[in-house]
């Protein structure tokens, strides 16, 4: 299926849909590994692969294309960003994106936000679920440079804003992503208002992402949720807000 938003054809991937999958594969060659050119720093084809066949049902990821005449057999790519939904906590999270060069500028940023979030309520209704928030990371600007990143942090946040994310006022720390890794405490975790309903998460919505992540990335830091202090930190922080849902 392709629909038309923002001006620009997108399609979410399809696990079992043959055509879909040569089409991950061409943006995968085309935008993905030109916009990450270092071997480290990409995630592999084949664990998207994997992903999208629910080798792992807890995070299922979600892959969405921009571009034109994306039924063509020789279509033109723009953009290819990635999602993670955390089916038990029915929570969202939206990864990365990575746009071709030469459609940079044409706002594509916004448009892959907003089909991810779309992509997200449609899996979470076919799992029989709400979709409780959506979610996103930056590095926060206080600890990192814009030296330090490919954007001014300050800037990528305020773009987040204007496009209707909202910084969480807690502390929140990512777990390692992988075997040997660190956590990184120089990020921010923002939400974007729910795609159907316009509403923020609530405290509990909020709790259920944090649950999810750190659920899903125990086996890299040695801890359960209810073990790992970071996890603790930030639910006493929310715990202490007076407020249920933000916005």
């Amino acid at each position: 299926r392709i629909k038309q938003l923002g001006g620009q054809s997108v399609h979410t991937v399809e696990a079992d849909n043959p055509r879909s999958i040569a089409l991950l594969k061409k943006a995968y060659k085309e935008v993905y590994e030109a916009a990450f050119p270092i071997d480290k720093e990409r995630e592999s084809l084949e664990a998207w692969l994997d992903s999208l066949k629910g080798k792992n049902p807890a995070a299922i990821i979600v892959i969405v294309i921009a571009g034109d005449k994306l039924d063509a057999k020789d279509p033109t790519l723009k953009a290819i960003s990635i999602a993670c939904y955390y089916n038990k906590q029915d929570a969202g999270l939206l990864a990365y994106n990575a746009v071709s060069p030469e459609f940079q500028g044409q706002g594509l940023g916004r448009t892959m936000v907003d089909a991810r979030k779309a992509a997200l309520l449609d899996l979470a209704k076919s799992q029989g679920n709400k979709l409780g928030g959506v979610f996103i990371e930056c590095n926060d600007p206080a600890k990192v440079s814009p030296q330090e990143d490919v954007m001014d942090p300050a800037i990528r946040i305020k773009m987040f804003e204007k496009w209707g994310a909202q910084i969480l006022p807690i502390d929140y720390v990512q777990p390692p992503l992988e075997k040997g890794g660190e956590k990184c405490d120089t990020l921010k975790l923002l939400a974007y208002p729910h795609p159907e309903t316009g509403q923020y998460p609530t405290k509990n919505e909020i709790k259920a992402y944090l649950t999810g992540i750190y659920t899903e990335l125990a086996k890299y830091s040695g801890y359960p949720p209810e073990k790992n202090p970071d996890y603790l930190k930030s639910i006493r922080q929310l715990d202490n807000l007076d407020l249920d849902q933000i916005g």
